[in-house]
């Protein structure tokens, strides 16, 4: 009995240990708005392609990964301000100030889609002249578009720009009524979103920007720390594309590797 009593106590101090050392442990925490396949739901089975990738580099280093879904444009404050750690999906023109790593996590090419009826497709950047564009606030499309929308802005004939939250599943719906011509964004994203909403085949690819955008977590300007976790977190990916196990996280949501 006395044994049994030993052992029992022993269990219970490991265990109390062990949940001590992960209550301890270095915490990242990672915001953004929903932009599935690279960051989904919070606390689900498909939290995004991003969110798995920093789980596996940062928990690998003994830290936690928390992540919240909020508007972008109140993520990209919060971080800036060092109320969270990193921006998840941020482009350097997103937060030019923000402390980024050197190894990016996706390369963006902007898409349009459209209306299967309609006829309107992109083909050079006078082309968007002719629709009227759902965007969504604070989003990088690239410095020509970003003008664009800039001195457009007032003139909804030619630029709506949507906040909030969920601002692409409202584009798509205010493109299904006929409220906008068209839509930009990520491909991926775009067909990701109208698949979960059943649109597919009410929507069509109108054609590409030509110009990449790379995608990262961008780390707080305001916060310590910031530097040490772009370095953990590049050294990390390289890593887990030498492994495979970066190929096993982007087959999951359906990616390939960008290099």
């Amino acid at each position: 009995m006395y044994k049994l009593i030993r052992k029992i106590s022993f269990i219970v101090f490991l265990t109390m240990t062990v949940l001590s050392t992960i209550s301890k442990a270095e915490t990242i925490s990672l915001v953004a708005d929903e932009w599935p396949p690279f960051n989904g739901v919070s606390n689900s089975e498909n939290e995004g392609f991003i969110v798995d990738v920093a789980r596996a580099v940062f928990e690998k280093n003994g830290m936690r990964v928390t992540y919240e879904t909020i508007s972008w444009k109140r993520a990209v404050e919060m971080v800036r301000e060092g109320h969270y750690n990193g921006l998840i999906g941020a482009s350097r023109t997103d937060a030019p100030d923000f402390v980024f790593p050197s190894e990016e996590l996706s390369r963006n090419y902007i898409a349009f889609y459209v209306r299967t009826d309609s006829q309107w497709r992109y083909r050079d950047q006078s082309d968007i002249e002719a629709v009227s564009v759902g965007v969504i606030a604070g989003y990088d499309y690239r410095r020509w578009l970003l003008d664009y929308i800039q001195i457009n802005q007032d003139n909804l004939d030619k630029v709506q720009i949507i906040t909030g939250q969920n601002p692409l599943q409202r584009n798509l719906m205010k493109l299904i009524d006929g409220r906008i011509d068209a839509i930009v964004d990520n491909e991926a994203v775009i067909i990701n979103i109208a698949r979960k909403m059943g649109l597919t085949n009410q929507i069509t690819l109108a054609g590409y920007g030509t110009e990449p955008s790379s995608i990262y977590i961008a780390f707080s300007p305001k916060l310590k720390r910031s530097k040490d976790y772009t370095e953990i977190l590049s050294q990390g990916i390289m890593k887990l594309r030498a492994s495979g196990e970066l190929k096993r996280i982007l087959i999951k949501y359906g990616l390939n590797d960008w290099k």
